[in-house]
């Protein structure tokens, strides 16, 4: 970190006279004092958090509004290992409660799918909107639209499961535009020797918002019903708008309230140059084996993300037999483990690419081992499972998210690192993989449970999940480089060359808290990744 970067602190912001001229104006006393881009950063960390309850409360909502019981008829009923006995302290009365829809394991893992057909669509469009509209406006239209559109939810599942899905494939349109946006919009906020920092705050929503998200669907469903997870989370997001809509800005030159000083800085950091758009070599990317080691390991890694994502609860409910209730508690602990995991693996390999010692491809490449054998020997183990063991379950699911939590430190910064001048078009690739994971995960687990909801059925799941993994964590591991690429590398580039021992560390401290949503914008990519 540079002098300027280590002066120029919040501390140094804070210090700064309010009676001064360069104070631009006031609206409330957290404005006046904290600096601009940490409001910022807290805006897009509360947003984040809202935005999970409307996306993924379908998943704990569909196992209480779907009679399970009539959907499925087993072609195993002798299997001794049909179904676990109650796990909840709820009574057996309340396990037994169905739900009012009719609908089968294939068509709910269609639906639970349906999010990420839409998705998948508008990865690179998010930057396009906000160049032209501005983040301020597309990102707040876009979390309003979300939270309308998921308020149908009931009214639609009611219509026709088509209705629904019809709902949740718009969602996920409007949704795919809200990551690259804020993307956009920290290429004109974030300096360089504080990214690591900004975005860390901002994709802590991430999972801090799956730990709120399960045990309130379950609380809502249990107590109100289940129409009320698709109504309450609204009310978030309208309470999130409004202070979005008094405190976020586009860029510090717009900001009302911002200190020149804090301006300056930003400004003088970043730069206020706009970079040339290199021509993209596609058929050398599309050759390179480094390029497909990313997207590979983003598919794979991805696989147990959106399977936890999507499946959790139904696995949670129909296997292990947790009451309501409880499985909202339970299915939170996955992401508690993944947090602490993504924030010590992150820190860890800063501190180890800083020391020099080992070569950084490596380091990566370590992380990458760990995270996918973690993954692999956990989800081997839990389909051989003997008979009912949710205690042991449960504890495999949360290292399985752990595992993968390591994948974070491993590949996703590598974008930036191999191809520094076209990190936004292999995190586009990588991202676009990552998201086929979401259809397909919930796909297979209805088409194989559909007849056959046994355990011996979610065991063949956790073997193909495995198989995903291991192949994919070794094809990573054997082809991700972290030097520059030649396709990479521009005639007048003024970015120096990095080799495997990390000797100059282009990146290296800018290395964020990512997630399946979102990879590594760093230093001289951001004006590029905006306009994909």
């Amino acid at each position: 970190m540079g002098t300027e970067g280590k002066d120029m602190t919040s501390s140094t912001v804070d210090e700064t006279k309010p009676d001064q001229d360069s104070k631009k104006g006031s609206c409330c006393l957290l404005a006046d004092k904290a600096p601009a881009r940490y409001i910022l950063s807290g805006l897009f960390f509360l947003g984040i958090i809202s935005l999970v309850p409307t996306r993924n409360g379908f998943s704990v909502a569909i196992v209480v509004m779907v009679n399970s019981s009539s959907s499925a008829t087993s072609v195993n009923q002798s299997d001794p290992y049909q179904f676990c006995p109650s796990s909840g302290s709820s009574n057996t009365s309340s396990q037994s409660v169905e739900g009012e829809l009719e609908w089968s394991e294939s068509l709910r893992g269609t639906l639970l799918g349906a999010y990420y057909y839409g998705y998948i669509i508008t990865q690179v469009v998010g930057g396009v909107l906000e160049q032209k509209l501005g983040g301020k406006v597309v990102y707040g239209t876009g979390m309003l639209a979300i939270a309308v559109l998921d308020a149908l939810g009931p009214v639609a599942s009611r219509a026709s499961p088509w209705a629904m899905f019809a709902v949740r494939f718009i969602m996920g349109l409007v949704s795919g535009v809200l990551f690259p946006t804020m993307y956009g919009v920290w290429g004109r906020w974030a300096p360089p020797t504080e990214r690591s920092k900004l975005l860390a705050i901002s994709y802590t929503g991430l999972p801090v918002g799956s730990i709120i998200n399960y045990p309130l669907a379950s609380f809502l469903a249990a107590e109100l019903g289940w129409e009320y997870i698709f109504y309450i989370p609204g009310g978030f997001v309208a309470a999130w708008l409004v202070v979005w809509l008094l405190l976020a800005y586009d860029s510090p030159a717009k900001h009302p309230r911002i200190l020149e000083e804090e301006q300056k800085y930003i400004e003088d950091s970043i730069g206020v140059k706009v970079q040339q758009k290199p021509r993209v070599p596609w058929l050398k990317v599309f050759t390179s084996l480094p390029a497909w080691a990313l997207i590979i390991g983003q598919l794979s890694s991805n696989w147990g993300n959106y399977f936890l994502l999507t499946q959790l609860p139904n696995y949670m409910k129909n296997v292990l037999r947790f009451d309501i209730r409880t499985n909202g508690l339970l299915s939170a602990l996955p992401f508690v483990c993944a947090m602490f995991s993504m924030l010590a693996s992150s820190a860890a390999a800063d501190r180890l690419i800083q020391d020099g010692k080992i070569p950084k491809v490596w380091i990566r490449r370590g992380f990458v081992i760990t995270g996918f054998s973690g993954m692999v020997a956990c989800g081997l183990v839990l389909a051989n499972l003997s008979g009912c063991n949710p205690v042991a379950a449960v504890a495999l699911l949360c290292l399985i998210q752990a595992f993968n939590s390591l994948t974070t430190a491993g590949m996703r910064a590598v974008h930036v690192e191999f191809a520094p001048r076209f990190a936004g078009v292999t995190f586009a690739l990588a991202n676009t993989a990552g998201t086929l994971s979401g259809i397909f995960a919930p796909l297979l687990v209805g088409f194989i449970t559909e007849n056959d909801p046994t355990l011996g059925a979610w065991s063949k799941i956790f073997y193909i999940g495995a198989a995903i993994q291991g192949v994919g964590g070794i094809f990573t591991v054997v082809f991700m480089r972290t030097d520059v690429q030649p396709w990479a590398r521009g005639e007048c580039d003024e970015e120096p060359n990095i080799d495997d021992k990390g000797t100059v560390l282009a990146g290296s401290k800018d290395l964020i808290i990512a997630n399946e949503h979102a990879e590594i914008p760093t230093q001289n990519i951001e004006m590029f990744i905006t306009k994909l």
